[in-house]
């Protein structure tokens, strides 16, 4: 038998075969910068997370629902990063719940140059476009770009420097005028074609030539239990009571995690929820399917260390409402609930799996 007699480092070999190196997420975000000391925001793209270099994507809506959930929950990028995040999605993501996650204040949905014009899909455009969501046209090359119809719903025209020719610019630039999109001078890698679209007003720029891409590596959150997850969105799905639907969550303090960080990026600067249905109840419904449909499509089955985490959150949860319940000092069911969801929120801060939060002691005879 192994001994878990503490080394010279002062780690004991239990502690090793415990609690593992933390997983990392991985992604890269390329700023649009428009001379303002922050940039007018970034364009997020997927990264695969380990095993050897892989150069094609995988499919849009499982690679999009991976980007978001690890740039927006494991990373927190719009605490360290503000400004409009650029997503790109292809037919399937766009007509798919996912795109109900990036809401108007979040960033712009990108719609790439071979994104075909169709009925449902210049439909769908049209429905997120009414509900405040944004769009940029990514790829222009010239005025009679096939997706001309949908400019007057687009926010951004990315005119493709790069490919492109010199006459087509003005042209470019005018249409975007004329609609009131901001145009982005994408793909830029010379010095020239900068100073030459700066000459005609241009003041918003991406490309290598100003900022190459950035990785990010951000640790990982713990893993959501995949059967509570499915429970939570077919409740979801199905119109369910908000207590009903944080009831079900409560399950996996994974899920709660994410739940509390969404509340955050759909209310920022808002007061923290007093319990969880309040919480389940700040996020439109749209968006909360939409997210739980990102979740369920980049989550997997829970780690040995996720599972010892969410288990010793849970028994400390059951233990804080026995103690309070013992100790009569909640005048109400609300109250209780109320008391023991602010522990909760506290155990699934941002913390290391390991570091749990003490059990905070109790008034009176407790």
């Amino acid at each position: 038998m192994h001994s878990s007699r503490p080394s010279r480092s002062g780690v004991t070999l239990a502690r090793l075969l415990i609690q593992p190196d933390p997983v990392t997420a991985r992604f890269a975000r390329q700023a649009v910068v428009d001379g303002s000391v922050e940039p007018l925001g970034a364009e997020l793209r997927f990264r695969w997370s380990g095993g050897p270099p892989r150069l094609l994507p995988p499919p849009s809506p499982y690679a999009t629902s991976v980007l978001l959930s690890q740039a927006l929950l494991d990373g927190g990028l719009m605490q360290r990063q503000p400004g409009c995040l650029f997503v790109e999605m292809d037919g399937t993501t766009l007509l798919s719940p996912i795109a109900d996650v990036l809401c108007g204040q979040l960033g712009a949905i990108q719609l790439p140059r071979d994104l075909p014009v169709t009925e449902p899909i210049t439909r769908r455009i049209a429905q997120l476009h009414a509900r405040g969501y944004r769009f940029a046209l990514a790829g222009v090359v010239s005025p009679e770009d096939p997706r001309v119809p949908w400019l007057p719903m687009a926010a951004f025209v990315k005119l493709d420097t790069a490919l492109a020719p010199v006459c087509a610019w003005a042209p470019v630039q005018d249409l975007a005028r004329q609609v009131g999109a901001t145009l982005i001078a994408d793909c830029l890698g010379e010095a020239a074609d900068y100073l030459r679209l700066k000459a005609q007003g241009v003041s918003c720029f991406q490309g290598d030539l100003l900022m190459l891409p950035q990785e990010e590596s951000p640790p990982m959150l713990p893993s959501c239990d995949v059967d509570v997850l499915g429970r939570v969105f077919q409740l979801a799905r199905l119109g369910a009571p908000h207590d009903a639907i944080a009831m079900a969550a409560t399950a996996d303090p994974a899920l709660v995690i994410r739940l509390l960080m969404l509340h955050r990026l759909q209310v920022p600067g808002g007061r923290p929820p007093a319990t969880l249905a309040d919480t389940v109840a700040s996020l439109p419904e749209r968006v909360l399917i939409g997210w739980l449909h990102v979740l369920r499509t980049s989550t997997f089955d829970m780690m040995p260390n996720c599972q010892s985490w969410s288990q010793a959150v849970r028994e400390q949860i059951y233990n804080y409402r026995a103690r309070l319940i013992g100790a009569r000092v909640c005048s109400s069911p609300a109250e209780l609930e109320a008391k023991v969801f602010n522990l909760y929120r506290r155990l699934c801060s941002r913390e290391p799996q390991g570091a749990t939060p003490a059990m905070p002691t109790l008034p009176g005879k407790a």
